[in-house]
């Protein structure tokens, strides 16, 4: 999560947004006080019932999904990554560019 609290922080200088789903079936009881706790800023949604998730083709966490501006989705997968590495960051803001 702190990752993707400073790639949320550094890209949306640039405009681009970075949005979390909650999965936990405690849904906001659960995931209010640990965004507040942990002091995380990032737009965090709740899919207790997994709709979301299910439409994204979701089957394990954590899952990263890349949309461009069209609402494409060009890049997708799952497992643990550095979200603000600077490869990363250069990948979305070329997206961004175009």
């Amino acid at each position: 999560m702190p990752s993707v609290q400073r790639a949320h922080d550094t890209l949306r200088k640039n405009g681009i947004s970075v949005l979390t789903v909650s999965l936990d079936a405690a849904g906001e009881q659960a995931v209010k006080p640990f965004m507040a706790k942990n002091g995380y800023t990032v737009p965090a949604f709740i899919d207790q019932k997994m709709d979301v998730a299910r439409a994204f083709g979701v089957r394990a966490v954590p899952f990263t999904i890349v949309v461009d501006q069209r609402g494409m989705i060009v890049a997708r997968g799952w497992g643990p990554f550095d979200v603000d590495a600077a490869e990363f960051r250069q990948y979305v803001r070329r997206l961004a560019a175009k």
